[in-house]
């Protein structure tokens, strides 16, 4: 049986962190490597592993804690310079403040979402 206090919604919003800071650790590492012949950029791509993690939990229920991890690919949206690498620090930068948003929102949504249950547990007066 599952806890009404850990429901769904914690589950995947904790998911959506632990996803947002893998997605960092990736972008990070394309940041550090954006001079490094032949290195191509790295990617999680979130949109289509959350899809998909919503789409197992939308047929089951009990599937909520299924998400499958999100795989590593390469993103080949750059453009290859002449010494074979394809990061582009300018659009690192966006990933990673879009990034830093979603951790942002998944963080707050939690906060919001525990100081519910921490009113509904308060002593009525």
């Amino acid at each position: 049986m599952q806890n009404a206090m850990f429901d769904n919604t914690v589950r995947t919003l904790s998911t959506t962190l632990d996803y947002s800071l893998r997605r960092h650790k990736v972008i990070a590492a394309n940041m550090a490597n954006v001079e490094t012949p032949n290195f191509k950029a790295r990617d999680l791509p979130f949109n289509a592993y959350l899809k998909a993690g919503l789409r197992r939990v939308e047929n089951d229920r009990s599937a909520a804690a299924a998400f499958q991890q999100p795989r590593l690919v390469f993103d080949t949206t750059g453009e290859t310079r002449l010494d074979g690498n394809n990061v582009n620090a300018e659009n690192e930068m966006i990933k990673l403040m879009k990034n830093s948003g979603l951790h942002s929102l998944a963080v707050d949504l939690i906060k919001y979402k525990f100081s519910t249950l921490r009113e509904a547990l308060r002593p009525s007066r």
